[in-house]
């Protein structure tokens, strides 16, 4: 048996002192770690885009990390086994530095969205389209199909999901297809004394029926009554399709000199038949009324005040209601 001398004990001692203060200290500094990766991330970005190649202490620093921070976070890093992290744009807003650091290690990246809303029309599609982080690939909605010879009212209204900086091109194009596909499945259901001849001339005038209708129980009811004028080849007098031919500049108020104005290729109180275009984006329910409906017996209607209408067979009942419900 080994006989310790003292010299050789206070070695041994001090070794064990050491890898014991060691192992303290390496415990204390994930402890702290641990703590540290529970701080919320002090920065006034909401989000923030890693490239490929950038590195975890360059990530870091950007974001008010310190010196002896950013040490515990690859302590924290480094005990979580995480190697590496994936570029792509990441949310920063209310994270703590472990939630953060766990999106960059998974490629949890931020997904956006963008709501192609039914009844809003080109030039509001255009200003969100704009102000949203999307690739602006498709100038002046050029990448989307023109069969119809226009554009709006061929997408489908819904809430799109998207990566930072993914092609506009590639929604609007799903958007188009998927509302195409839907036309064009209720268009085989077209009952027979539905006046209309074409899904074009479907898709413009479900556009006003989306205009005109305060909700969706009166639809049926207000595209009959346009389907029973188009059988009488009478004007469909839509106030809206005026709007739309003022747009971008109307100011709010139709005047008689809009009402009668012939240039307005829109002013369906001048034109016979449909306007040239659709004058919004087209909700299913909207497109449902038109290509399933049938022309009804009523002729006109005027808002009630609540949201609703008052249909109407004839022109002195119409007058009668205008007075009741307009001329308070």
């Amino acid at each position: 048996m080994e006989e310790l001398t003292l010299p050789l004990f206070l070695s041994r001692y001090k070794i064990i002192k050491a890898i014991t203060l060691s192992l303290f200290l390496m415990l204390v500094l994930l402890g702290t770690s641990e703590s540290y990766s529970h701080a919320l991330i002090l920065t006034d970005q909401e989000s923030m885009t890693i490239k490929n190649g950038d590195s975890l202490n360059s990530v870091l620093r950007e974001h008010s990390a310190t010196a002896p921070g950013r040490v515990l976070l690859k302590i924290f890093l480094f005990s979580n086994q995480v190697e590496f992290i994936q570029a792509g744009h990441y949310s920063l807003l209310g994270k703590t530095w472990r939630e953060f650091l766990s999106d960059i290690s998974n490629g949890n990246i931020k997904q956006f969205k963008i709501k192609i809303q039914e009844g809003s029309n080109l030039y509001e599609l255009e200003r969100l389209i704009q102000s949203s982080p999307l690739k602006l690939d498709c100038p002046n909605l050029e990448c989307l199909d023109q069969q119809f010879n226009f554009v709006e009212g061929t997408l489908m209204a819904d809430t799109y999901f998207y990566k930072f900086n993914a092609p506009v091109s590639a929604i609007l194009l799903k958007s188009q297809g998927a509302f195409i596909d839907y036309a064009e499945s209720l268009w085989r259901l077209k009952h027979p004394s539905n006046p209309l001849t074409s899904i074009r001339d479907a898709i413009i005038l479900a556009s006003i029926v989306e205009k005109e209708a305060g909700n969706d129980q009166e639809k049926a009811v207000i595209a009959g009554v346009f389907l029973h004028r188009l059988n009488l080849n009478m004007r469909l007098q839509a106030d809206p399709t005026i709007i739309y031919g003022l747009l971008p500049h109307f100011n709010g108020n139709i005047t008689k000199k809009n009402l009668k104005d012939k240039s307005n290729v829109y002013n369906t109180y001048q034109i016979k038949g449909l306007p040239p275009t659709p004058i919004s984006i087209v909700s299913k329910s909207s497109l449902e009324a038109v290509i399933l409906g049938q022309p009804n017996e009523y002729l006109y209607f005027v808002a009630q005040g609540d949201g609703t209408h008052y249909f109407s067979r004839d022109y002195p009942e119409h007058l009668e209601a205008v007075r009741k419900y307009q001329l308070k």
